[in-house]
């Protein structure tokens, strides 16, 4: 039996997009005034708030605007250099229905990530190629 649509996943979807507006200008803020670290953390909540929203639309039918916000979790996380995290976001996005030059922008930033993450792989590899084998017990 499926859940009808109405008030309370109306007031609860309400309720998590204005915490998503929150934490995305609280990061903002605590950035402006240097304070680096705590912004990274506002804005890794922001990024798991955001895929939330994503997903709680989605099941609402609102397929748009889930790729909105799944797209707002990618570029928080493109920010925390989390490109392998951001990849996966801007794919899930892209299989919404979007407008061409709104679609054209998100596979750009699915390109930057894709590079980011592909750079940061070859680094771990050639990192690695150095250090000798653990032992086995």
């Amino acid at each position: 039996m499926s859940r009808p649509k109405g008030k309370p996943s109306a007031d609860l979807i309400e309720r998590m997009l204005g915490e998503a507006s929150w934490l995305l200008s609280h990061a903002q803020a605590l950035g402006d005034y240097g304070r680096e670290e705590a912004a990274a953390v506002e804005l890794a909540r922001a990024a798991t708030c955001e895929e939330q929203v994503a997903a709680l639309l989605e099941a609402d039918g609102q397929d748009l605007e889930g790729a909105i916000h799944r797209v707002s979790a990618a570029s928080c996380c493109e920010k925390l250099r989390q490109y392998p995290r951001a990849v996966t976001l801007l794919r899930a996005a892209l299989s919404a229905p979007l407008h061409d030059d709104y679609r054209a922008r998100v596979k750009e930033q699915l390109t930057r990530c894709l590079a980011q993450a592909h750079k940061e792989l070859s680094r771990v590899a050639v990192g690695r190629r150095g250090k000798p084998a653990s032992a086995a017990p």
